[in-house]
């Protein structure tokens, strides 16, 4: 049998045999296969907080267009002057104090009287539109003074603070919080047709920051004795 040497000559194999020689083509690399990557559906995350473990919450919903209106400086101006017509700085009407995330009861709950008192302001005059939703604040009667003043700590643990108000006498309430950052927060209606009381007020801040938030809670109609509770969670699954 004779024998073969194999040699390489540029990009091919050469085979020698008695002084013959034949070509063998080198090796051609394959295309890859390309896969589609398949869509997953958005995370769920789970709260894990003692007697709580397990409670799913709903990532938070898309984000509404900016109102082009927050960006002006006529709205800042407005902004700033409701700080000082509403008196964020004073004594708050009933009390508050330090939340730190992860508190228990969760939801806790904080009685108060609701509407705005003898000397009332209606929200509507000041012109202040929701930061988060970019609708405008409408008609709402409440305090000069704020009635909680709550200083949220360490946030960032959960995705989620809520505030709601259900009244005892049905009377529509109404919220309104300045946020640790100076945003203006409002609401009517809570809108979710799934949930209980429907003419209770929600404020929903999603990661939320730590500092402190002025809450004033007003009536739609203009009274004053309205007992109420004020409500803070941050379980999703709690709500009005």
């Amino acid at each position: 049998m004779k024998q073969v040497g194999w040699i390489r000559a540029g990009s091919v194999l050469v085979a020698v045999a008695l002084g013959a020689c034949y070509t063998v083509p080198a090796p051609q690399p394959t295309e890859p296969t390309v896969t589609t990557p398949v869509q997953q559906p958005p995370p769920r995350v789970v709260q894990m907080n003692g007697q709580n473990e397990g409670t799913i919450v709903e990532p938070p919903p898309p984000e509404p267009a900016r109102n082009p209106e927050l960006d002006s400086a006529a709205y800042r101006a407005r902004a700033i002057e409701a700080q000082q017509v509403l008196n964020y700085n004073e004594d708050a009407n009933f009390g508050g104090g330090e939340l730190v995330s992860g508190f228990e009861p969760d939801p806790w709950a904080f009685p108060l009287t609701a509407g705005g008192g003898r000397d009332f302001i209606d929200i509507k005059t000041l012109g202040l539109i929701d930061e988060e939703s970019g609708e405008p604040c409408g008609q709402a009667y409440v305090t000069r003074k704020p009635d909680f003043h709550f200083t949220l700590s360490e946030a960032g643990q959960y995705p989620l603070v809520r505030f709601w108000v259900v009244t005892d006498n049905e009377a529509d309430a109404t919220l309104l919080i300045n946020d640790p950052s100076g945003r203006w927060r409002c609401n009517d209606d809570h809108g979710h047709a799934d949930w209980g009381v429907e003419r209770a007020p929600t404020v929903d801040f999603y990661n939320p920051e730590s500092g402190r938030y002025d809450i004033w809670v007003g009536t739609y109609e203009q009274s004053s004795n309205n007992p109420a509770n004020l409500y803070v969670t941050e379980i999703d699954a709690n709500h009005p």
